[in-house]
């Protein structure tokens, strides 16, 4: 690696600093305003109320100037040594310069701040990270997040720097900080960059991750929510900028565009709002909003059918259109165009009768066309196309349909994939003029990324310091237990359901056992450390099955021990918490089984969704248990409604051989995709499927008192001979259970 601090630019800045040059500097520029202030202000007082001789006022104007003079020139010299030494100009990118790591010398992409630490650092990893902290106190932000004293960790990394002098590794701390910077499109390594490469590398600040339950990962994160904030500051700080300048008005570009009377009436003016709001930076969704952008842009179908579930962001996406096109950073022919949506339930209100609201939509609708410059939005747009069908509804889409070709006229309609699906589908004619854009859920990370913007509201309304274990685990649980909801309104919804607990309770920091606590009420679910009552039943789950179930010890053992190892997370599970395969004659208690094992685990009877296979033997079936445009499915649905719980499927034998490939999936992956499009999650649940197939063999072993152990294997090969299931159907399940 061709790395060598005294041959870069920066490195000119660091000894200038390091004679005191720079605070030299600074100090006699605010030595000159300071008395350039105070000589004007004298000069002014005697002026005004003639208390000095006018060569005393000379005098006193003439120092003023002079102070005003040397206070401009050693600003200008400061701004010159931070953009000319600090910031000198770089030849290539940190790209270029990874690809041909000996053609370049890759200490000259490192920031001001950074070559200071390494300087200091003498090759050893654990010092570099002590320097850091020592000289950037913005540092403490990340350690104040995740409840870490930076005092005692100070004191550590000093104790085990001086047992070692160098380390092998600090090149890979050099490379790693190269690529960070690159990721996140820095132009030089960043504090941030560099304090993630370390926590990748050096084994004192990963014992420190361990100790703390922490991550690599959240140190990049809380990295990144450090460096956010500093650049919403320095944003605001620039008064001069065009963000800033246009949320005082822009300066006359709608003069050129027609007057939107009634649009205005009952239109809802986004590009207002995110002016006002001072145009927020969106998370997620990327791509999507791109797709958007190039649909508007078209000559012909230039209208978007924007299609998601309630809660993925859709509306966020249309804020960030908004903010896109009033800033003109989107494409040409969506550049400065106003996005406005049409307020159809305030219309329906104010008017009696569809002739009304059609002859008001026509009058926006040509509006908007002569204005040139409107991109409409409708939301729940299912709920306005199809409506004669439907009671109480309006249906806009006869007068909707005499615009939408018009290359002036331009809309946004937003729905969900169970409106596609039964509705909008229902006209093809309207749904031919608009180009589809489906929009699935965010990450977990931009999930985190968006509660930490939120979190500092919370914390201000709430007087609460928020723990960043604490975000994490919204997230983690609002995935885990919240499945029906998408990110990232599950974990919104969370944090305000956690703030709101928080604000009645006398601790100041908000902790994880908190989200354990609200999840566990919301869902019925036990979540985080197991309580005494909960340890009880585990411990003794057995004997609470066998006050029910005679015998049958090996299924008892076996379901026992699934839902043990599933509480304690001992392993990392992809599908559901235990899945089971009963074999057995009819009446020897597999259904009963199930139903001692719903009620004292799940805590009900009713915790249990049975589902009798034999129903479902023809293809046409499969809709009905996975639901389809016109109706809930049997499975789905309730499982969408109730994720703890435990799924019987009796008689599986008897189902279509298609539906028991959809249970493959399931038993694998843990979830199953409905009839409309929607991921709906198993991993919560317990499966248990019943058969009786081959249970002759049992009968017969029992006649001839065949040793059990060889019963269960002679029972899969009767199955497998008679395919009446498949090898790897059977392999999906945790236990295969012959009940005797």
């Amino acid at each position: 690696m061709n790395f060598n601090l005294e041959k870069t630019s920066i490195y000119q800045a660091v000894r200038w600093e390091r004679y005191s040059a720079f605070r030299f500097v600074k100090l006699l520029r605010k030595i000159f305003s300071y008395s350039f202030m105070a000589l004007f202000i004298i000069f002014l007082y005697g002026f005004l109320f003639d208390a000095f001789s006018q060569s005393i006022q000379s005098l006193i104007l003439g120092l003023s100037i002079i102070s005003l003079s040397l206070f401009l020139g050693f600003s200008i010299k400061e701004g010159f040594l931070d953009s000319k030494l600090k910031k000198p100009k770089l030849k290539t990118s940190i790209k270029e310069a990874l690809k041909e790591p000996k053609k370049f010398n890759l200490a000259e992409f490192l920031s001001f701040e950074v070559v200071k630490a390494v300087d200091k650092s003498k090759n050893n990893t654990t010092l570099l990270f002590y320097n850091l902290l020592s000289d950037n106190p913005k540092l403490n932000f990340i350690f104040f997040r995740v409840l870490l004293d930076i005092r005692e960790i100070k004191k550590l990394l000093k104790k085990q720097a001086v047992k070692t002098k160098s380390q092998s590794n600090f090149e890979k701390v050099i490379n790693e900080a190269l690529k960070v910077a690159q990721k996140k499109g820095h132009s030089r390594v960043e504090v941030g960059d560099m304090l993630t490469a370390i926590a990748k590398h050096d084994s004192v600040f990963k014992r420190i991750l361990i100790n703390a339950n922490l991550k690599i990962w959240d140190i990049e994160n809380l990295t990144w929510w450090l460096e956010s904030l500093e650049k919403r500051i320095r944003e605001r700080k620039r008064f001069w900028e065009w963000k800033n300048l246009i949320k005082r008005g822009s300066l006359a570009k709608t003069w050129a565009a027609g007057y939107t009377i009634t649009l205005d009436r009952f239109g809802i003016d986004f590009s207002e709002i995110v002016k006002k709001r001072g145009f927020p930076e969106t998370i997620g969704h990327k791509k999507e909003i791109k797709a958007v952008e190039r649909v508007l842009s078209r000559r012909k179908i230039n209208n978007c059918l924007l299609i998601g579930e309630p809660g993925v962001g859709r509306k966020s996406m249309i804020l960030d259109l908004a903010k896109r096109t009033t800033l003109g950073e989107s494409l040409p022919k969506v550049n400065y165009k106003r996005v406005i949506q049409l307020d159809l339930p305030s219309l329906a209100a104010q008017t009696k009768t569809l002739a009304e609201i059609e002859a008001v939509l026509d009058k926006i609708f040509q509006e908007a066309v002569q204005a040139g410059n409107i991109v409409l939005v409708i939301d729940d747009f299912h709920n306005f196309i199809g409506g004669k069908k439907r009671a109480g509804v309006i249906d806009i889409s006869g007068i909707l349909s005499s615009y939408l070709n018009l290359p002036q006229f331009q809309i946004v309609a937003i729905t969900t994939f169970a409106g596609l699906h039964k509705y909008i589908e229902q006209n093809p004619s309207i749904l031919s003029l608009f180009e589809k854009v489906e929009v699935s859920e965010i990450s977990e990370r931009e999930t985190l990324m968006i509660l930490e913007k939120l979190v500092l509201a919370y914390e201000a309304k709430y007087k609460k310091f928020v723990a960043f274990p604490t975000l994490r685990e919204i997230v983690s649980l609002a995935k885990k237990y919240l499945p029906a909801i998408p990110f990232p309104k599950s974990a919104m919804d969370l944090l305000d359901d956690v703030m709101v607990r928080a604000s009645s309770m006398k601790e100041k920091i908000v902790l994880p056992e908190l989200v354990h606590e609200v999840i566990s009420e919301k869902t019925e679910i036990p979540v985080g450390e197991i309580k005494v009552k909960e340890r009880e039943v585990l411990l003794n789950l057995e004997k609470l099955i066998h006050k029910r179930i005679i015998n049958q010890d090996e299924a008892v053992k076996e379901v026992s021990s699934a839902l043990r190892r599933a509480r304690a997370e001992i392993t990392v599970r992809k599908g559901p918490m235990g899945t089971f395969l009963f074999l057995g004659p009819t009446g020897v208690g597999k259904t009963e089984t199930s139903k001692a094992l719903a009620e004292i685990y799940f805590g009900s009877e009713n915790k249990m969704i049975r589902l009798d296979m034999s129903e479902f033997q023809n293809v046409t079936d499969i809709p009905r248990l996975l639901g389809s445009a016109g109706e809930e499915g049997i499975l789905t649905t309730r499982v969408r409604e109730n994720p703890f719980s435990l799924i019987l499927l009796d008689e599986i034998e008897k189902a279509y051989p298609n539906i028991l490939n959809l249970f493959l999936q399931v038993l694998d992956e843990g979830f199953l995709t409905d009839g409309l499009g929607r991921k709906v999650d198993f991993k919560n649940s317990i499966i248990i499927a019943t058969s009786n197939a081959g249970y002759q063999i049992i009968l017969q072993a029992l006649r001839q008192k065949t040793e059990w152990s060889q019963v269960k294997q002679k029972l899969l090969d009767y199955i497998f001979e008679k395919a009446i299931f498949r090898p790897e159907f059977i392999n999906r399940f945790d236990a295969v259970v012959v009940f005797t």
